[in-house]
């Protein structure tokens, strides 16, 4: 069976902002985050027929190592939630404690992105033969598709990329490009510019030509002088850029943990008490 790797805090996002507030938990305080991901966790394990997931969450208060490579990364971006911040926060703690409680891993660590503990679990778990499916709509995690490693993500329409023609067909380059791609055409979702006049076709096709950056600035010379002047230009911001976008793989994580777990959708004695605590008996 596949295990499933869930971005917590960009899927809890996506229900808390497009479900209504007057879904309330036992406590009449709004519970639509949190049921609205349980409810997708359940459509989730059934379309995949796994019961192994794990969720991977952002450690919110602490910055990144990206925001000392580059200290306007997501500079753009308000608390999670807006107004509802703080409530946000609630129930992110809430899910947690329902996950932790269903026998679902929760795994988040500071100055680390819910990303990079993503990255490290699918590249260990791959290499061990075993087949993760990332569940986020996050398309910086696309770089990371190879054997043993797929994305689905809930958008509009939804995308499901299992293999790198599926990836090229989204973003017009492999999931080895993702990171030059990005760091040439900039990502306005991280307040990433990209190189200033490179827009996201010249991007695609320097990536097709020259594959890596360092292959694309031994070759200026063949460039006509107006792009080649860009990235010149653009040199340093292009290598910081890149280094920013790159989903972590090596970090140490608790693989063993996951490979084992089980979610306990039909609740035992303890999981039941969590679930009633917080009106989803």
């Amino acid at each position: 069976m596949a295990i499933l790797l869930i971005d917590g805090y960009n899927l809890m996002y996506r229900s808390f902002t497009s479900l209504p507030r007057s879904i309330v938990g036992a406590d009449k305080k709004p519970i639509n985050g949190v049921y609205g991901l349980l409810t997708f966790l359940n459509l989730s394990i059934r379309q995949f027929g796994t019961d192994r997931v794990t969720f991977a969450f952002d450690t919110p208060g602490f910055s990144t190592f990206r925001h000392d490579l580059y200290p306007d990364y997501q500079g753009q971006r308000g608390p999670l939630g807006g107004e509802h911040a703080d409530d946000f926060a609630r129930q992110t703690v809430i899910l947690q404690e329902v996950a932790t409680g269903l026998g679902i891993p929760v795994v988040a660590r500071e100055r680390f992105e819910a990303d990079d503990l993503i990255g490290s679990l699918a590249v260990a778990l791959a290499a061990e033969g075993e087949h993760a499916i990332i569940v986020s709509t996050d398309r910086d995690l696309l770089q990371l598709i190879r054997p043993g490693i797929e994305m689905y993500s809930p958008s509009n329409p939804p995308l499901h990329a299992r293999s790198e023609d599926d990836v090229r067909a989204r973003l017009g380059v492999s999931p080895a490009g993702v990171t030059t791609f990005k760091a040439l055409a900039g990502d306005a979702s991280d307040n990433i510019p990209g190189v200033p006049g490179i827009g996201a076709k010249s991007a695609s096709s320097l990536v097709a030509q020259y594959g890596t950056l360092e292959n694309m600035y031994e070759h200026l010379h063949e460039m006509p002088p107006r792009l080649s002047t860009k990235l010149s230009e653009g040199r340093a911001e292009a290598f910081l850029f890149r280094q920013v976008v790159t989903v972590l793989t090596d970090l140490e994580v608790p693989v063993d943990e996951v490979r084992e777990a089980r979610a306990k959708m039909a609740p035992d004695d303890t999981s039941r008490q969590i679930l009633n605590r917080f009106g989803f008996g």
